[in-house]
Order: structure tokens, then sequence, then C-alpha cells
């Protein structure tokens, strides 16, 4: 899976990030030590969710971040 910052607004990439590992939001929380209810508020739009929390789910997934300069 790639997804392109630009094409999404932060609640939306965390969900389809959720989305695509298949896990439901009470899943991830445990997995990645934060509450459920954290896990809403960031899908939802109402928090903002941490860099850190994001290199969390990368690195329990093994998932590559990568951060590149646009031409």
């Amino acid at each position: 899976m790639r997804l392109n910052v630009n094409d999404y607004k932060p609640n939306e990439l965390f969900k389809i990030l959720r989305q695509n590992l298949d896990l439901t939001q009470e899943q991830l929380a445990k997995e990645i030590k934060i509450s459920k209810s954290s896990v809403g508020k960031y899908e939802y739009g109402t928090v903002n969710y941490t860099f850190e929390t994001l290199l969390k789910i990368a690195k329990k997934y093994n998932l590559n971040i990568v951060i590149e300069n646009k031409h």
C-alpha cells in the first residue's frame, strides 16, 4: 500500500492505514498502547495524532514511512 498524504486529510489517512492493516480501533489501540477513544478521535479528526504515534504503527507492522521532496 502506498499513500500520498496530499490526497487525504490526516484523519482519513489514519483510518485508511488501520483498515488496510485489517484492525479494529480496539485492536490497534491495544497493539500500540493507546486508548480506543484516542484512535476514534484521530479518525474523526477531533484530535491530531503525533508523528510518534505514526512511528509506533510503522514499527509494529513493519511499514515504511517515506518523506520525499516534491519536484
